[in-house]
């Protein structure tokens, strides 16, 4: 499910990417000169922190994860009660989603919480992180009951069910009452609507995850007819013009995303109809995403629909990229051919 990460705006972006530039041409002009002379340039602790903190931003925002993660950590040896990077090492983490990764996150993030931080990134990384820690402790709870996993020496198999399943309840509990927290507090924040979608399903409240994925596509399809609006004005500058196609995909990808939340939920709770309506929905907006199809034709046969479900099928099959042998594309042939048994006529 997408996660729209706190983006740094453009405009500044394109400033602290100057302000690097700026500096790190500074340093180089004085590689060659004597010793006394770099002594006497030697980078200020504003210097220092400012280079780390603006290359730890631009890394951050191209993805490269590790790296920007470094040059964090090199800001905080200069001053370690930062908060920007240590809120920004609790990203990293968040993103890289290991178990070890989300000990981590937690950790930066209430530790910034206990110092006093209002910040909103703060609130919401420590509610994800609350969202996948009881993911993790539920999976263990359930693989335990199923006997798919050995209790810990001594215990209890039941009993240490039980104990993750109640440690799950109470991150996510705890993840929710964030996520409330943030919405009162400002005009509406879409990743804080998108975790309560996420968070109600995983916890059992499905009509509440569904409540919450209504406001959150009411909110993208707004989105989405402003940036499209800005994008038809006249003169718009490069920049401008790239900033509002970022968005503009943004708001769309987290659209896409929300409507197969809500039919793979509906799916499950056997409402085929309303499920159908929305993966409709996708395919108009996106014809070109596979997995679309996939979903539409496993719910189409399961409605009876089964021409519509060995056409989706089809589809989804002309468009993958998954090799012949992929566990995905063997079983859309099988559903294929179950679908066209009721169909009739030949197989292929």
């Amino acid at each position: 499910m997408l996660v729209r990460t706190p983006l740094v705006p453009a405009s500044l972006l394109m400033l602290l990417r100057l302000l690097s530039a700026a500096f790190l041409g500074l340093a180089l002009s004085t590689a060659g000169c004597r010793h006394t002379y770099q002594q006497e340039r030697e980078p200020s602790k504003e210097q220092k922190l400012e280079l780390y903190s603006t290359t730890a931003i631009y890394l951050y925002e191209d993805d490269d994860l590790e790296r920007a993660q470094e040059q964090a950590v090199k800001a905080l040896e200069v001053e370690p009660e930062n908060r920007a990077m240590r809120r920004m090492i609790g990203w990293i983490r968040l993103r890289k989603n290991g178990n070890q990764d989300l000990i981590v996150a937690e950790r930066f993030f209430r530790d910034l919480r206990r110092e006093g931080d209002e910040n909103e990134n703060t609130a919401l990384g420590l509610a994800i992180t609350c969202e996948r820690m009881g993911k993790a402790y539920d999976d263990v709870s359930r693989a335990l009951t199923a006997g798919e996993r050995e209790p810990e020496k001594g215990k209890d198999r039941a009993a240490s069910a039980r104990e993750l399943a109640a440690k799950a309840r109470s991150y996510w509990q705890e993840s929710i009452r964030l996520c409330d927290e943030i919405l009162a507090a400002g005009e509406g924040n879409t990743n804080a609507m998108n975790a309560l979608q996420r968070v109600h399903a995983l916890a059992g409240n499905y009509e509440k995850s569904l409540g919450w994925s209504t406001r959150l596509l009411e909110r993208t399809a707004a989105e989405l007819t402003s940036w499209r609006r800005m994008l038809q004005e006249k003169e718009l500058t490069e920049r401008e013009e790239t900033l509002f196609r970022n968005n503009e995909r943004a708001a769309l990808d987290l659209q896409t995303d929300t409507h197969i939340f809500v039919a793979t939920l509906l799916f499950r709770l056997q409402r085929y109809e309303e499920a159908l309506a929305h993966l409709d929905a996708v395919v108009d907006d996106s014809p070109g995403l596979a997995h679309a199809y996939s979903l539409r034709g496993q719910m189409r046969a399961r409605a009876g629909q089964y021409e519509g479900a060995v056409a989706d099928l089809d589809r989804y099959l002309a468009l993958s990229d998954s090799p012949y042998e992929h566990p995905d594309v063997q079983r859309a042939f099988e559903l294929r051919a179950e679908a066209q048994k009721h169909v009739g006529g030949p197989l292929e």
